[in-house]
């Protein structure tokens, strides 16, 4: 039994000299002698792309004839998107769905109502329109006149973003390395080559979207002008965390 105890309290002063030992390790190993520090870089260009969302919503008092006047429609908005110059290829279809009409929307009316017998179902459909944003009114204009009823949002893009992402990524490590600099001068130390970079890159949204419009009322017809759309400034934002040695 004592020999067993020896051993155990051996085992015990070994392995804590190994623990020291890792402890000193951790302080005085090259991999420790680093600098770690934030950089960020901004690029900001104007949009060469908007991406307009335009659609309708129909109603009836069944299925088949919300889908029947939904395709006249349906056709009638691209047609006119396709005649006024827009490529088939820009316009893309995001949503289509035939379904009873929500509850909420039913309870405007009261019950056993022509009104409401008139639309107990919904037909809509959405398109999202690739143009240059000079076109953008165009083409909201074209799709609302040939009977489109809602529309949301001009998304403001950069055609091509590499240059940018390139651009802004440049500048948060250099922004990184001023940084990197200014501490190891304070400290009295010598800064050494890059160990690490970890990036986190991206458009800022709140620079490249804007409101054009809410619900427009009415068939879309009769209109005479276009909204005054203005493109936007697209803000595109790299932060890296770049970690340094020390010399």
């Amino acid at each position: 039994m004592r020999v067993v105890i020896g051993w155990a309290c051996a085992l015990v002063v070994v392995a804590g000299m190994v623990s020291a030992a890792q402890g000193q390790c951790n302080q005085n190993c090259e991999e420790r002698r680093t600098i770690s520090v934030n950089g960020t870089g901004t690029v900001t260009i104007e949009a060469d792309l908007a991406a307009v969302r335009v659609g309708y919503k129909i109603y009836g008092p069944d299925a088949k004839t919300a889908y029947s006047t939904a395709v006249d429609t349906s056709n009638a908005i691209m047609n006119a998107l396709t005649e006024s110059g827009i490529a088939k290829e820009a316009i893309e279809s995001t949503s289509q769905v035939v379904q009873h009409t929500q509850q909420y929307e039913l309870q405007q009316f009261p019950f056993n109502s022509p009104e409401r017998a008139q639309k107990e179902f919904t037909d809509a459909q959405s398109w999202t329109i690739r143009v240059k944003p000079d076109q953008a009114g165009k083409a909201l204009n074209a799709a609302i006149t040939a009977g489109a009823n809602e529309s949301g949002w001009i998304e403001w893009l950069a055609e091509n973003p590499g240059p940018m992402q390139l651009e802004a990524s440049a500048k948060a490590v250099a922004d990184a390395r001023r940084e990197a600099e200014r501490i190891a001068q304070v400290s009295g130390v010598r800064l050494g080559r890059v160990v690490s970079v970890t990036q986190n890159q991206g458009p800022v949204a709140m620079d490249r979207i804007g409101s054009i419009a809410g619900i427009v009322s009415g068939n879309g017809q009769g209109f005479n002008q276009q909204l005054a759309i203005n493109s936007r400034r697209i803000e595109y934002q790299s932060m890296v965390y770049v970690v340094f040695s020390i010399e």
